[in-house]
């Protein structure tokens, strides 16, 4: 069994304890005046010493930051539905505008390797849940059909090469 600390202090499988030796207590070369008889006063040399304030009442307690404040501050921001959509949209406008460039070039005769090389890039990411259980389907759709337009043209390219 190997030591986890760095240090080496574990010996056969048990780990030493060592301490430091207890901070004394604090000398001080002057006396503390006492204003009464319980409270003590700060004082500076050369200076009167000053009466203590006393204690306001209890204020009320202020929350912390929330963690989602913490969180932005780590720059750890969990992401916000609208976003996950934006960007769920945004992806669906992406895969349905390839297959709409795939069109096009199919009836105008272009050589499509290109068309199909952005969709393939665009298919091979995996799709992130935007919460939404609609649109998730339908950019679920979309992605086996782009994925199915890509097997057609792949196939057909092989079997023209195999001819």
């Amino acid at each position: 069994m190997s030591c986890p600390f760095l240090n080496g202090a574990c010996r056969r499988g048990t780990m030493r304890i060592t301490t430091t030796p207890p901070v004394g207590a604090v000398q001080t070369s002057q006396p503390v005046a006492k204003t009464d008889g319980s409270r003590q006063a700060f004082q500076l040399p050369g200076r009167p010493a000053e009466e203590p304030r006393k204690a306001d009442g209890a204020r009320p307690m202020v929350a912390p930051a929330g963690l989602e404040t913490l969180l932005a501050v780590q720059g750890m921001v969990p992401e916000d539905r609208r976003e996950r959509r934006r960007r769920a949209l945004k992806r669906g406008t992406d895969s349905l505008d390839m297959l709409e460039d795939l069109k096009v070039a199919l009836l105008s005769g272009e050589p499509v390797p290109a068309v199909l090389l952005k969709l393939r890039g665009l298919t091979a990411m995996k799709p992130e849940a935007s919460g939404d259980d609609g649109l998730d389907g339908v950019l679920a759709e979309i992605d086996l059909r782009a994925q199915v337009e890509i097997a057609k043209r792949e196939a057909r390219e092989a079997a023209r090469l195999a001819t």
